[in-house]
Order: C-alpha cells, then structure tokens, then sequence
C-alpha cells in the first residue's frame, strides 16, 4: 500500500470516527451535529498530512443529493404535505427568486464588474436554505408539526427553484459571449420552470406508483432494498434527460413511496427500508458537512494573497447573510395574512361542500338508485370522502394555525449548507472572481450554520415556541386503536367467511387483534409451510386482519381524519406486530 492510500484510508477511518462522535455528543451538548463537523473539518484539514479534499459538485448535486432528498421524502406524510403546499411553494418557490434577485443587487452594487447574470447566478446559489440542518434541530428542539412540516417541505423543494434559476443565470452569461443565442427573458425563465416542474411532476408520480406495484410483488427482501437504494436515480435520470428538474421528480417519488407503499409495502421490507436510509442519511449528510470544513481553509487560501481583498470578500459573505435573513423575515408577515384569509374562503366552500351533501343525501331518499352499488349511492359515498377530508384539512389546519411566534422561528431557521457549497463550484471557473465567489458561498453556508444554527435553540425558548402536547392526543390515539382493531376484526370475519377455520383459531386470532399481542410458541411445535396446520391457518387470518388494518390507515392517512403523528406511531405499532408474527418469513400473502 502506498502512502498517499495510507491517508486516504487513515482520512475515512477518521471521518467516519468523526461523523458518528458528532452524532454522539450533539444531543449532550445541544449542538447540532453539522455545526460540530464544520467546525472538526476545518481543524483537521491544518494538520499537514492530512490531503486537499476536492468533491466534484456534480457527485453532491447528482449522487449524493438525490437519496438524501428521496430518503426525506419517504417519511413526509402526504396529508401534512398538502395541507402546507401554499405555504410550501411561497418559501421554496418565491423566496428563493426574491432571495436571489436581491443577493444579486447587492452584490451587483459592490463590484460591478462582475455583470449581473454573474451576481444572480450567485444569489441563485446560496437563496436556498439547507433541509438537512434545519429539520435535525426542529425535531431536538420539539417544534411543533406543522412548523417542522413547513421546513421538511421548503427544504425539499426550493433545491429545485435554485439550480433552476442556477441554470438560466449560466446561460445568460453564455448568451452574453455568444452573440448568436438569443438573450434569457423573464418569459422565457418562466417557460423554462414551468416546463421543468410539470416534466418532474409527471416523471415522480409515474415512477413512484411504480415502484409501489413493484415492490408489493416482491417477496426477496435482498431485491426489495436494491429496488429502493436505485429508487431515487430511477426518480431523478428520466426527469433530467427530459429537461425536467430531477430534485422536484425525486421529492414527488418519495412522497408516493412513502405514503401509499405503507399500505402495499411489506411492513418487514419497510423496516429493512428505513434502517438503511438512516444509516445512508446520517453518513453522507454528516460526511458532507465534514467536507465543508475540510475544504474551507484552502478555498480561504486561494483568495489569501491580498488580506485587506481577503476582509472584502468575508464581509461582503456575511452582509449577504444579513439580507438573506432580512429579505427571508420581509415576506412572512404577508405570508401570515394570505392564509388567515385563505382559511376565511376555505370556511366559505367548507360550508358549501356540507350544504352540496345535505342536498345530495336528501335526493337519494327519494330516489331508487340509493341501492348498495348504485351509481347515485357511489356519487354519494365519493362526496362523502370529499367533504371528509376538506373538513379535516380545515380543522387540523385550525388547530395548527400559524402565529408570529412559528414564522419567528421558521424565519431564523434557513441555514445554507450542501447545496450552496456544491452549487457555487459550478459556476464559471474561468471568471476572475471564481474563487471570490466559492468563498463568499462558503461563508454564506458556515456564517448561517453557526450563528443562525447555533442560536436557534435560544430563540426557541424566547418565543416559547415548543411542541403542543394536545390534551387530545391520547384520545385521538385511543380512538385510532379502536378503529384500526375492529378493521382488523372485520378482515378476519371476511376470510374467516371464504375459508374457514377451526372454531379455536379463529378465537384466538380475534383476541389477537384486539389486544395487539400474543406469543406464538406453538410455531416451534408445528411445521409452518403445512397450510392444513393450525399455523398456517392463524397466519392466514393475521394477515388477513393486517391487510385491513393497512389499507384503513391508509384511508385515514389520505383523509386526513386523524393528526399524522397518531397515524404513525399506530402504523409502527402494527408493522412491529407484523414483524413478530412473520418472523424471518417475507411473504404476506
């Protein structure tokens, strides 16, 4: 082994080390893990035998970006996800432009020389705050959920906006040197996003729908978590060779995944599934924070010659930090009052929708398509769900309505970090200002993680802003047990129904389902592959009554009709209960 591969592997020992100490001693300290390994990557990269650190952007932006964001998505419940969207697209679709358009005055008006497509094309860069560091201190610090929603939401999507208007800003600077292209219009930006957004759309629904078909035919559990590690790259490859943005077709698959493969998806793959992508999150998240710091002292060193141009370059990084966060708290008080109007119109069509269905149900009295399977009585039961879930939509939102207290800490909580960094060294290397850009990119991303990131902890107690604990809880939970258990009776009467059992199995699974346990030693005693044994026959029963149970949480979940953390922590009870059943086995059907 050579030398230079003694460091390398003395440096990913090291790193690894590193990321999993952070890891460790974050949660003791009350500092999030990113802010620790910036600060253990700069010091590390001083000692003289450790190597440059060099990832090309393109390996952040198209390998490592896409599990990361996939590996989100997944756990995001849609239900959340949609009741947010306005508020969503407002931060990751117009903020990050109104970010960017005056990062690039700013910058336009302190040097000049640069061009304008050059200063947007950096604005564009570091506008988008970072998904990772954010959401890891809002679940420390309790947020509340929507406010934890809001963030996992703008992190996922306002990656897209930027390398979006990235993309058009690098070419209007090529349209600047070639005079044969015609010029980047405003029209011509929108066209280009709009395109790029529907392509994405398109591409994430179709490849997540069918990666749950595929996936709910497998039974290998080693060919399952091969189709989920390449899900994202499936998600993401199509919709960049089709001129559509990969990160938002990424977000979209993951949403598809995560909330409709919970009814289709095998509870043990599931479980296979998310322990994998921790491990992969932690890892790379962590590792490319580390880098950061790695990478940071000699990014200073290039522009290091000129130590007063140096102090220019630094400053003008944090005054941009001071308009990222000025612009950023700029645009939440009209936010605020968009959606308690928002939520007067809702009120309006809510009380529509109810009188719609009164008119509905008292047609169907007189009428003799009311017959169980009528075309009148499907029109019914349709309207029924519709109203049932806007109501939903419009209590949940109610009882979670946003005040100054959350848009004070969604406001100080955009932290810039892997996207920025990477992002900046795709700009154009031959521009004398290259490395003066990477830099003020740098100190865009480690100013915001440290002061924005260190801090966000005590402006959480300021505001008193933490978690609700709804009195409610423990009644909505009781209520979902309930309800999920007598779907899980009613599943077993089903097939007890088209194929019975003995008169003691049947008991005993019922009891089973009721009470959400029970040991099966009796599996020792009998051979399990018999369907004629009493096993056999209870494992047919318990599956059937997880089936039901599944598909009505999954009703529930689409519905809305219960918080999405009750929905959870009732799915991850049952998937607990399906594992202990099936054991090793992987087939549930």
């Amino acid at each position: 082994m050579d030398h230079l591969t003694e460091h390398w592997t003395v440096l990913i020992v090291m790193g690894v080390v590193l990321v999993g100490a952070a890891g460790f001693f974050s949660s003791r300290i009350g500092v999030a893990a990113p802010l620790l390994l910036v600060v253990a990557g700069a010091a590390l990269s001083l000692i003289p035998s450790v190597p440059e650190i060099e990832v090309p952007p393109e390996i952040i932006l198209s390998v490592m970006l896409p599990p990361l964001l996939y590996s989100a998505a997944i756990k995001v419940p849609a239900a959340d996800f949609r009741r947010n969207l306005r508020v969503i697209l407002y931060l990751s679709v117009a903020l990050v432009a109104i970010s960017a358009a005056a990062s690039a005055l700013v910058l336009h008006a302190f040097w000049p020389m640069l061009g304008f497509a050059l200063c947007f094309a950096l604005g564009a860069v570091i506008s988008p705050p970072d998904a990772v560091a954010a959401t890891a201190l809002g679940r420390k610090l309790g947020l509340p959920p929507r406010v934890m929603t809001i963030l996992e939401g703008e992190g996922l999507m306002n990656d897209a906006t930027a390398l979006v208007l990235l993309s058009t800003a690098l070419s209007a600077i090529s349209t600047a040197e070639d005079p044969t292209v015609h010029d980047v219009t405003f029209w011509i930006v929108v066209g280009k996003f709009l395109w790029s957004v529907a392509v994405a759309l398109v591409v994430g629904f179709v490849v997540g729908h069918l990666l749950v078909l595929v996936r709910h035919k497998l039974v290998d559990p080693v060919l399952d978590i091969a189709l989920a590690i390449v899900a994202p790259f499936v998600a993401f490859l199509p919709a960049e060779v089709m001129g559509g943005s990969g990160v938002v077709s990424v977000v979209i698959a993951g949403l598809v995944v995560g909330n409709q493969g919970l009814a289709r998806v095998p509870a043990a793959h599931r479980a296979t599934e998310s322990s994998t992508w921790g491990m992969f999150s932690m890892i790379v998240e962590n590792g490319v924070f580390l880098t950061m710091g790695l990478q940071l002292p000699t990014v200073v060193e290039t522009v290091v010659g000129n130590p007063l141009h140096l102090l220019e370059v630094i400053g003008i990084g944090l005054l941009l930090c001071v308009v990222l966060l000025a612009v950023r708290f700029a645009v939440l008080p009209p936010l605020l009052l968009t959606l308690r109007q928002a939520a007067r119109v809702r009120e309006r069509k809510l009380a529509r929708a109810d009188a719609q269905l009164t008119r509905l149900e008292a047609r169907l009295e007189e009428s003799d398509a009311a017959a169980p399977g009528g075309r009148v009585s499907s029109e019914l039961r349709r309207a029924r769900r519709r109203w049932s879930r806007r109501n939903n939509d419009f209590e949940t939102l109610r009882d979670q309505r946003l005040g100054w207290r959350d848009t004070g800490v969604i406001g100080w909580a955009g932290m810039r970090g892997v996207v920025t960094v990477a992002a900046a060294q795709t700009l154009p290397r031959e521009s004398p200002f290259y490395n003066e850009l990477v830099l003020i990119a740098f100190v865009v991303a480690v100013a915001t993680l440290i002061v924005q990131g260190g801090t966000l902890p005590l402006v959480t107690r300021l505001l008193k802003l933490q978690r609700d604990e709804n009195s409610n809880e423990r009644q909505d939970f009781l209520a979902l047990v309930t309800e999920v258990t007598e779907a899980g009776v009613q599943g077993i009467e089903r097939e007890e129904a088209a194929n019975p059992t003995s008169d003691g199995t049947y008991r005993t699974a019922i009891k089973r389902t009721r009470v959400l346990q029970g040991a099966l030693e009796k599996y020792l005693d009998v051979d399990p592959e018999d369907p004629t044994s009493e096993v056999a026959q209870y494992q047919r029963l318990m599956f059937a009554s997880h089936e039901a149970q599944r598909e009505y949480l999954a009703e529930a979940r689409s519905l809305g009709s219960h918080s999405s953390e009750v929905i959870q922590r009732m799915q991850e009870l049952l998937d607990r209960d399906e594992i202990a059943m099936t054991g090793d086995t992987t087939d549930g059907h």
